[in-house]
């Protein structure tokens, strides 16, 4: 697909280098299970209580609809922007711009929100006596932040074949400790497992399944990387949906699996207390001694392993905007040798960095975490309703052609785009001022770039007609 802003960039990413388990690969490492379950399960055991599986599952629905519209939207056009292309080009250049920056703004809070656990896991292995201070987790974080910036910029290639290991190795933990712990706990749990965990009527009220499923949409966050990497899959139209749809599927299963172990395992009073660091405490009841230290390995490794795909995803984002005239050309510059965004990499670091320097400020890390949990629940419920709206509204001229097209490109993505999008609406006043000027004031601000480089470059973005599908996708 040519650029729309016919902006002149110098080479092109690297066609082909991923197949479609790489792209699989990809999209599980930029969901991190095991990050996500240590950080997530508290707030999701405090929101709904035993009803923790039913959330999942029922989140797990309106994501994989968001994955089918993924799929289709790349049927349609592969472009390292994904949403930033699909919504700007189907429905509004601006809404599109807007899209892409709630990426970046979220992406870039997420990877201090990722490097905290990797901070504290690595604590957890070498000093345990500095396990809670803030100061020396976030520059521990700092550290693997930076190490990843350098894989992500030698190249896709190295990238993919390290993230392939440590997503391997990750859920091979995961796998033990969950099977583990629930074994260990069938004799004498802490509570009976239950089918009605997975019941909808599990809720306490419908103010606590709204909490919940803002919570499980920042679990599932991240398997849309595969989309940003479409450009460099080979076969990209088909394999990165495809590998997004199955990621999701994968992560579902690990989350109900952890999800179970916990409740057995665990009591509430552990679950919180250990609300920012759960993954070893679930580790202790699987695995005996030192072998629990396998649970803070996970930890350690998929935290590292999503900072690198959301590294790659704004690169990649960052370059696709650059393309089309809506942002400075710079970034849009790849390495000579490497053909990576690596302009785009570091100012993204910059960024990021400041970040980690305000964090260090925080009292508690599980203050900030909370708060930053929520806060990219909120973006990620905007991204993902406006990448399924674009799907429906692209494809409306022809969802009456064939009964396939209406219902995958076209209600199932538009029902799982208003379920997302409400939930973030109705959660938003409950979360307090700090959650909102995150969440909100960061994607406004966008506004400012929008507005200024679309003076400067007068981009064919904002001023080409809208697109929409002919003829049913093939």
């Amino acid at each position: 697909m040519p650029p729309v802003g016919g902006q002149r960039v110098s080479g092109s990413l690297k066609k082909g280098a991923l197949g479609l388990l790489d792209t699989l690969i990809m999209a599980v490492a930029g969901s991190a299970p095991a990050y996500s379950i240590t950080a997530s399960t508290a707030a999701l055991v405090a929101a709904v209580g035993v009803a923790g599986p039913a959330a999942l599952w029922v989140a797990f629905l309106p994501m994989i609809g968001i994955t089918v519209a993924f799929s289709y939207l790349n049927k349609w056009r592969s472009d390292a922007g994904a949403a930033y292309a699909w919504v700007g080009r189907a429905i509004h250049p601006a809404l599109g711009f807007l899209s892409g920056w709630a990426l970046l703004s979220l992406s870039t809070i997420f990877m201090v929100a990722a490097a905290l656990p990797a901070g504290e896991a690595t604590l957890d292995l070498f000093a345990p006596g500095e396990l809670h201070s803030v100061t020396w987790a976030t520059g521990i974080g700092v550290v693997w932040f930076l190490g990843v910036l350098t894989l992500v910029t030698i190249g896709i290639t190295a990238t993919a074949r390290v993230q392939v290991a440590m997503t391997l190795l990750e859920l091979g933990a995961l796998l033990l400790v969950g099977t583990l712990a629930i074994w260990n706990a069938s004799a004498a749990p802490v509570a009976a497992f239950s089918w009605d965990w997975f019941l909808p009527t599990s809720f306490p009220s419908f103010q606590a399944f709204s909490a919940g499923m803002l919570v499980a949409v920042f679990y599932y966050f991240g398997w849309d990387v595969s989309s940003n990497l479409a450009e460099e899959t080979a076969d990209g139209e088909k394999n990165a949906g495809l590998g997004g749809m199955v990621g999701v599927l994968v992560i579902f299963l690990i989350f109900i699996l952890i999800q179970v172990a916990v409740q057995m395992a665990l009591t509430p009073a552990q679950v919180q207390a250990n609300s920012a660091n759960l993954m070893p405490a679930l580790g202790h009841a699987a695995l005996p001694g030192a072998w629990a230290s396998i649970a803070v390995l996970a930890v350690m490794v998929s935290a590292v392993a999503t900072l690198e795909t959301q590294l790659l995803q704004c690169t990649r984002l960052l370059y696709s905007m650059a393309r089309d005239r809506v942002i400075g050309p710079s970034m849009g510059h790849l390495h000579p040798r490497f053909q990576t965004p690596w302009l785009a990499g570091f100012a993204v670091a910059g960024v990021s960095l400041l970040l980690f320097a305000v964090s260090a400020t925080v009292p508690t890390i599980n203050l900030l975490m909370s708060d930053l949990i929520n806060a990219i629940g909120v973006q990620v419920s905007f991204y993902y309703s406006m990448a399924g709206i674009a799907c429906a509204w692209y494809y409306r001229k022809v969802l009456l052609t064939d009964w396939r097209v209406f219902v995958f490109a076209g209600f199932i993505p538009l029902a799982s785009a208003l379920f997302v999008a409400c939930v973030g609406l109705y959660q938003l006043p409950q979360l307090g001022w700090r959650v909102c000027a995150i969440s909100i004031g960061t994607i406004v601000i966008g506004l400012v770039p929008l507005w200024y480089y679309r003076r400067r470059y007068g981009s064919r973005f904002y001023t080409d007609p809208p697109e929409c599908a002919e003829a049913p996708p093939r």
